[in-house]
């Protein structure tokens, strides 16, 4: 179990039929044991991810993170369950294992049937620093304010629609950057929509940008948004980190976006230093407040300097510097 992910992690696809969704609030040494017992109940589809609001227990990663004291466990299944038949397995469950009784947040039908157009419909265009977002549900009908950079994404497969507080901080500083630098080669690590790219790429039409990802289903999300805003010169390229010979070809970059997580993070402070051009500048995102030094930490060992910060809910993005 990876229990650490922003976003869920589905452990079958979801039918087309309607489902009962059940969502579970439970101390993290109880989550395996939730997770199994809705399994055992005949769900199909699991997710489970951090509480943002709950303090850390007493647990680190391999990485010496702190690991939130309680999860949210979801369960997807294709029969209405009993709330009343779940409760006794979750009180005895907390009972041996001596933790608090998880609390049963929902228990209620969804509609699957049309759940990427309701995806869609649920992102209403929107405004973070210079940048206009929208879908394309919205193109007709947009009225992209004067200034405003328009980036048209479709995010309902892959990460970074513009409304997750991690993408709005990189957007913001990417705004902010807009009068201060002139980028000449760029790099969206983990890109996920292309948002960042694609934003990249318009703020600095002049740039090389590159955008990678180690998911084939992201990939082919930033190809389609990247050919919907009309960038088809940015090169997608599928890679773990900075392994593909393609990204080291094209370093050093001038500017580095990396929205991805705090422990892959940490491990690629040294190749992305290596990748970094003199001057050039890092910004980082995807992890939280109580994340924030131990990532920091690991980019000033290999001489980088923190420039900025912006604190966006309980999440935070990083601006940093090189001078070799």
């Amino acid at each position: 179990m990876n229990p650490f992910s922003k976003v869920h992690n589905v452990s079958s696809s979801l039918s087309p039929t309607p489902l009962w969704q059940v969502r579970i609030r439970v101390n993290y040494y109880g989550t395996q044991n939730v997770l199994n017992l809705l399994e055992t109940k005949g769900f199909k589809a699991l997710g489970w991810y951090e509480c943002e609001d709950a303090p850390v227990c007493d647990v680190e990663d391999e990485n010496g993170f702190p690991i939130a004291s309680e999860f949210i466990v979801e369960g997807y299944c294709q029969t209405q369950p009993l709330a009343d038949h779940l409760r006794p397995h979750l009180e005895m469950m907390a009972a041996l294992l001596g933790i608090k009784t998880p609390v049963l947040l929902s228990c209620q039908p969804v509609d699957n049937q049309d759940w990427l157009e309701k995806c869609y419909q649920e992102l209403s265009p929107q405004k973070i620093g210079d940048y206009y977002i929208y879908g394309s549900h919205d193109q007709d009908k947009v009225d992209v304010p004067a200034g405003f950079i328009p980036l048209q994404i479709d995010a309902a497969t892959a990460f970074g629609s513009g409304d997750h507080p991690t993408t709005t901080g990189c957007l913001t500083a990417l705004s902010d950057f807009r009068s201060k630098f002139s980028f000449s080669s760029i790099l969206d690590m983990g890109c996920g929509s292309g948002i960042l790219a694609i934003a990249a790429a318009k703020t600095w039409p002049q740039a090389s940008v590159m955008a990678v990802d180690n998911d084939p289903e992201s990939v082919r999300v930033t190809l389609h948004n990247a050919q919907l805003n009309h960038c088809e010169t940015i090169q997608c390229v599928l890679s773990h980190g900075f392994e593909d010979p393609l990204v080291q070809q094209k370093a050093p970059f001038t500017l580095i976006v990396a929205n991805i997580l705090a422990k892959p993070l940490c491990e690629m402070a040294f190749p992305m230093h290596q990748c970094l051009a003199l001057n050039g500048v890092i910004v980082l995102s995807g992890l939280l407040q109580r994340q924030q030094d131990q990532v920091l930490l690991a980019y000033q060992q290999q001489g980088l300097q923190l420039k900025q910060t912006y604190h966006f809910e309980n999440w935070v993005t990083l601006v940093l510097t090189c001078q070799k």
